[in-house]
């Protein structure tokens, strides 16, 4: 009883993704409106690629193989999300001391945590599986056998890749936990596996490039490569009781053992994470005040709260990751890298230039750093308001952290490419404008919508930086900016050269970014002194 209370407190409070301010009177259907319209258009997008994909399998009578590589794909995500994910759900949550001081078995505690975890891969994995399972529908029209095993499959298929996952978080957390510098540790530890993941993934391309080709193929790997795909494709074919219960108990006693074992080791692990350090450092160290001025001071702060949390960190530095990857990509591998652009023809789609310009444009439109920066001050932005302060400033040194963070590796990257490949001073500025841009664009939206949709009372890093309402309003506006300027310039390429197309694209960037930030400083302060925990 005490576990199911426990439950329903921690759900109460934490799982609501979409939960944003309104105003008292507004009505339900005005507060569920937003999240269901976001829901809509992620699961349109994701259902117009099973669409062609099936589309092309269902002459072959082949088109299950669509939701072999859709389940395949879910389930790498729910892996590679895990990874980073567990860390905040399960180790760094801000109500340790407090539950662990109430009469509540430990094994509860453990048990809602990997339930709550689980609740959040469902809900991901429903935006991505769903349209799959529609398309499916539409092109096969299954009885009610299909949709009874997939609705057990969409149950079960998180299970594993979550086990593993949270398996991995505890080696990662369990060997910081034992060094000095505990979150330089973890957060290099997690970065080693998060980028061997995504090499290995970046070796899959071929794999998937001719679907209709290789359908046969791609369909015998994964099903062998991993037992509960081929299972749920052989019981919607055939329904089997045995192969039934066998794909239930496989994913059911890992997950009852992940948790009678994982009580041993995880409440010591949080203890010597939490550790002493404190006490330590304050021995024999000398008080050296020193003065700054007030942005200095508050981007320094802005740094060390980001640096110290690693799922903040591998949420927003994957834009960053993505261009010097490609950049590395091109000025290593230059003509097979150039392949993968090429069409049926093997003829190059685009050109060079354009190409960088284009990667470069979707990294930083897809970094969003600002959008949780508010939330992240939690309890304390109510010290920081009694400071005698500017709002402004505050502002300023949350923009400003962005580029510190941002502009060095993609300006690098850019200079090489550059260089590597003789693109003259030209193209060069272009991509300047273009990353100046573009963080200030995104830097200035984030704090506009953090502001708009706020979250201050979160548990855990990963509510507010996975799991917030303003975190994915951020990136669903960097992704509309992304696509309205490359239809924008695919469309007026025809009239006007190619030199000066990019200035005037980087030119309307500027205005829109400009005039966001003179809201913000206009309409933010209000905003700002409204929020209250």
């Amino acid at each position: 009883m005490k576990t199911f209370s426990l439950l329903k407190a921690v759900l109460s409070q934490d799982m609501n993704l979409f939960r944003y301010k309104t105003k008292s009177n507004s009505s339900k259907l005005k507060k569920i409106l937003l999240p269901i319209s976001l829901f809509i258009l992620l699961g349109f997008s994701v259902g117009m690629y099973a669409y062609q994909i099936a589309e092309m399998l269902k002459p072959l009578n082949l088109t299950y193989i669509m939701l072999t590589i859709f389940l395949a794909g879910v389930t790498v995500f729910t892996f590679m999300e895990g990874i980073y994910k567990s860390q905040g759900i399960l180790f760094d949550c801000k109500d340790n001391d407090l539950l662990f001081s109430l009469p509540i078995r430990r094994s509860s505690i453990l048990t809602v945590r990997i339930i709550k975890l689980l609740l959040f891969e469902y809900l991901y994995n429903l935006m991505f599986f769903l349209p799959a399972i529609v398309v499916y529908a539409y092109f096969e029209s299954p009885g009610i056998n299909f949709y009874l095993i997939t609705l057990l499959i969409t149950i079960l298929i998180p299970i594993i890749p979550t086990i593993i996952s949270c398996f991995l978080g505890y080696i990662i957390k369990m060997l910081s936990s034992k060094v000095r510098f505990k979150k330089l540790i973890q957060t290099l530890l997690t970065g080693i596996l998060m980028v061997g993941l995504i090499i290995l993934s970046s070796k899959m391309n071929n794999f998937v490039n001719n679907i209709a080709k290789n359908a046969t193929s791609i369909n015998d790997f994964l099903t062998k490569l991993y037992y509960p795909i081929g299972a749920y494709i052989n019981l919607i074919t055939k329904l089997d009781l045995l192969e039934l219960v066998k794909l239930i108990l496989i994913h059911i006693i890992p997950l009852i053992l992940f948790i009678l074992l994982g009580q041993i080791f995880y409440f010591r692990i949080i203890s010597n994470f939490k550790g002493n350090s404190i006490s330590k450092k304050s021995k024999n160290k000398k008080l050296n005040i020193v003065s700054h001025k007030p942005i200095v001071t508050l981007t320094r702060k802005e740094l060390k709260r980001y640096f110290s949390s690693t799922i903040y960190i591998f949420n927003t530095a994957v834009g960053m990751f993505v261009v010097v990857f490609a950049t590395i990509l091109l000025c290593t591998k230059g003509e097979g890298a150039i392949n993968i652009f090429k069409d049926n023809n093997g003829e190059v789609i685009t050109s060079l230039n354009t190409m960088y310009y284009v990667i470069v444009y979707f990294a930083l439109a897809f970094t969003s750093i600002s959008s949780s920066s508010i939330s992240l001050e939690g309890k304390t932005i109510n010290i920081t308001k009694t400071l005698p302060i500017d709002y402004k400033t505050i502002f300023n040194s949350k923009i400003l952290t962005c580029f510190i963070l941002e502009l060095p590796f993609v300006l690098i990257s850019e200079i090489v490419f550059v260089i590597r490949f003789n693109m003259g001073i030209i193209y060069l500025l272009q991509l300047i404008g273009l990353t100046i841009g573009m963080i200030l664009f995104n830097a200035v939206v984030g704090l506009i919508i953090n502001l708009k949709f706020p979250k201050l009372n979160a548990s855990n890093d990963a509510e507010v930086i996975k799991q917030s309402m303003s975190a994915t309003v951020s990136v669903m506006a960097g992704f509309v900016v992304f696509l309205l300027g490359i239809f924008g310039m695919g469309y007026f390429d025809k009239y006007i050269n190619d030199t000066i197309l990019p200035f005037i694209h980087i030119l309307i960037l500027f205005i829109i970014s400009i005039s966001l930030y003179m809201v913000l400083m206009k309409k933010g302060p209000k905003e700002y002194q409204k929020l209250n925990v």
